[in-house]
């Protein structure tokens, strides 16, 4: 089902929100102002490369977009599941 433009804002939204969350945590912590700002950078470049990986997808045939979401997801499940091992470890 082609995703709807209002759907399209709401996630561009919901991404939005989560990284100035991660950013805002970040300068909350007490390290170098070089690293906050590397770390700064890489949030921005995850979170546009998120965005435009979607909409990329979104953009092609639909035939061939299911497929791509899910191995789009599992490359997401990775990081998250390399996060929480990560976690677990703390």
């Amino acid at each position: 089902m082609e995703e709807s433009n209002s759907t399209r804002k709401k996630i561009k939204a919901e991404e939005k929100v989560a990284a100035n969350s991660l950013r805002t945590l970040v300068y909350s912590i007490a390290m170098t102002v070089e690293d906050k700002v590397v770390l700064e950078d890489m949030i921005n470049k995850l979170s546009q490369e998120a965005d435009t990986m979607l909409d990329i997808i979104n953009d092609i045939p639909k035939k061939y977009r299911r497929d791509l979401l899910i191995g789009y997801k599992t490359l997401l499940q990775s990081s998250i599941d390399a996060v929480n091992r990560r976690l677990a470890n703390s």
